[in-house]
């Protein structure tokens, strides 16, 4: 498995394409990401998701976009969104991660 998949899969794809921009926000142009920057997303992620149940699995979610988007593999990752097979990832989901893709080249 390589490294994107592995990040990919620890954010989950959906989880991705609906959070993209808070994800891409919280990486852009800092060096550093702030210990409240990331506990607001984490608690947004956690009221979100009904079958999220640990606030300590939002933070693996969001250090995994972070990798994601340090490493400029955010193109890569919606390809993969919208080649996956997995019935979880909607056509409304490949769709997002379509305009995703286009506004983000």
């Amino acid at each position: 498995m390589s490294n994107l998949n592995r990040a990919l899969k620890s954010v989950g794809k959906t989880s991705f394409v609906e959070y993209f921009n808070d994800y891409k926000n919280i990486t852009e142009n800092k060096n550093r990401i702030t210990v409240e920057e990331r506990k607001r997303l984490a608690e947004k992620l956690l009221e979100n998701n009904p079958k999220a149940s640990k606030l300590s699995g939002q933070y693996a979610r969001i250090s995994a976009a972070i990798t994601i988007f340090k490493n400029g593999w955010d193109n890569q990752a919606l390809k993969e969104v919208i080649d996956s097979k997995h019935p979880a990832v909607t056509a409304e989901i490949k769709k997002k991660a379509r305009e995703l893709l286009t506004g983000n080249d």
